[in-house]
């Protein structure tokens, strides 16, 4: 029985729960064990996994639902109490209700449905709490829809939730390849299983706020100080990095947990985490997302996020044509889109760049410009799509991008972006609207609350080449 079981399994499992009331211990199915119910009391009632306990936290929860069945049918409560925990005969029941045998049956059937409809309804409120306060960890996904990974999602979520290794995952590509989407796609599908404990995100920051780098070591303590935060109530205390590495490596033992490091970019500290999360893991696993493959000698699972298809790289065009409203595309053939790939290939942001100039540039020009950084590293490619944007957007836009930097990865709302870059609210939403359309800022949130980012790769361009560009081309 999981969590998709259909209700007549669930209600043979509680028949089963029930004749085994007085059995210490039991089968998983007997003591209803993949009931997050079942799995929330057994935390209040102890953490010693003693037989005796496991069946008393499935009395407790069969018990509180006979009290809710009782306030509904009282006659119902009263003959599964009869009938499993003062383990009376049905001849004893059908006398104290003075009924025949068969009614005393035909009540016990009913009752039970009606338990399973209590129990059902409880399970599933719990499960879409837990969903939601899960999904909490996570930051806003900054993707309407994938493409090109259905294989490899599902084949990550078989390595999550296996109750073996590897301990330790890594998605490794280049920058803008779709690591961080595809990590936040199958982290939220593995949240449907109710697997882990605690869903942990950690954003890895390779340099402080004032720009200076950090060596591995100290990327490596302040993952465990963020860890220690995320996974104990009292973390606000002071304590020794080996006491809080203690306190880390507890919880993560005591429970599995999933914990996801996004954007590695330097060897140097992929090859720093990867020696010491083994350590830290089984049952909680690691999923990493590196533009560094990992050493040979490394314990790691690696998986290549690879550039899409032709097929699934016109699919993504043509979407986030549609997405940002760029009309041009409409009348691409299919050599139009064949000369894009053909120079751009798979990478999904390069594509996504490349379509928000379509409203300004011809086709012609853009891929003209971007062939003439071929062949080389992909950073020049990049470099000349940065470029060509750049020089098209407004000043205010461009005062905007040049502070988002500054900006969480969770993303910033309107009025703390206005504080930043010091536009008026007059220039700030042309200016969203502009880099938004070019494809350089990322909407997250909910339907409440919007909040704008931009993407890592975006990020290290700003401080590394946007900034020293001039206002001519010919320096680029």
């Amino acid at each position: 029985m999981n969590h998709s079981s259909s209700i007549p399994q669930l209600q043979s499992a509680i028949h089963a729960a029930l004749r085994a009331w007085h059995v210490t211990g039991g089968a998983p199915r007997d003591l209803l064990a993949d009931l997050l119910l079942v799995q929330a009391r057994r935390l209040t009632v102890t953490q010693d996994g003693s037989p005796a306990t496991l069946r008393l936290a499935t009395n407790q929860v069969l018990l509180e639902s006979i009290g809710e069945l009782e306030t509904q049918d009282q006659t119902a409560a009263r003959v599964l109490r009869a009938r499993f925990i003062e383990k009376h005969k049905l001849m004893a029941v059908a006398n104290q209700l003075n009924v025949s045998e068969h009614s005393v049956s035909r009540y016990q059937r009913a009752a039970i449905e009606r338990l399973t409809d209590i129990i059902h309804g409880r399970e599933q409120t719990l499960r879409q709490e837990r969903g939601q306060r899960l999904e909490t960890q996570l930051p806003p996904a900054s993707y309407t829809r994938l493409f090109g990974l259905h294989e490899m999602r599902t084949k990550l979520e078989t390595l999550l939730l296996g109750v073996k290794a590897p301990w330790v995952v890594a998605l490794v590509g280049i920058g803008g390849i779709g690591k961080t989407a595809l990590a936040d796609a199958v982290t939220r599908q593995v949240i449907d299983h109710f697997a882990f404990a605690h869903i942990v995100w950690v954003r890895s920051e390779p340099q402080t706020m004032s720009g200076q780098s950090r060596s591995p070591q100290l990327m490596y303590e302040d993952f465990i100080t963020t860890l220690d935060s995320r996974l104990w109530s009292d973390a606000t205390e002071v304590r020794s990095f080996e006491q809080r590495l203690f306190q880390v490596r507890q919880a993560l033992k005591q429970r599995p947990c999933l914990v996801v490091i996004d954007n590695l970019e330097r060897e140097t500290d992929t090859a720093y985490l990867l020696a010491h999360l083994n350590d830290l893991a089984n049952p909680s696993k690691f999923l990493l997302t590196t533009r560094t493959r990992p050493v040979e000698q490394a314990t790691v699972y690696t998986v290549n996020v690879d550039e899409l298809s032709p097929a699934d790289a016109t699919a993504l065009l043509r979407h986030h044509a549609q997405d940002i409203g760029i009309q041009a595309m409409d009348t691409a053939t299919a050599a139009d889109i064949e000369n894009i790939y053909q120079v751009v290939g798979g990478n999904p942001l390069a594509l996504k760049l490349v379509v928000s100039l379509l409203d300004l540039l011809p086709l012609s020009q853009v891929l003209s410009d971007l062939a003439r950084s071929q062949p080389g590293p992909v950073e020049a490619m990049y470099k000349h799509i940065y470029w060509q944007t750049w020089h098209v957007l407004s000043p205010q836009a461009r005062q905007l991008l040049q502070a988002m930097p500054l900006v969480a990865e969770s993303g910033g709302l309107p009025a703390y972006l206005r504080a930043l870059s010091g536009l008026s609210e007059a220039e700030l939403w042309p200016a969203l609207q502009e880099l938004r359309h070019r494809s350089l800022l990322e909407v997250r949130g909910t339907l409440q609350e919007k909040r704008y980012g931009i993407h890592r790769l975006t990020e290290t361009f700003l401080h590394t080449e946007i900034i020293h560009w001039p206002d001519s081309p010919a320096a680029s």
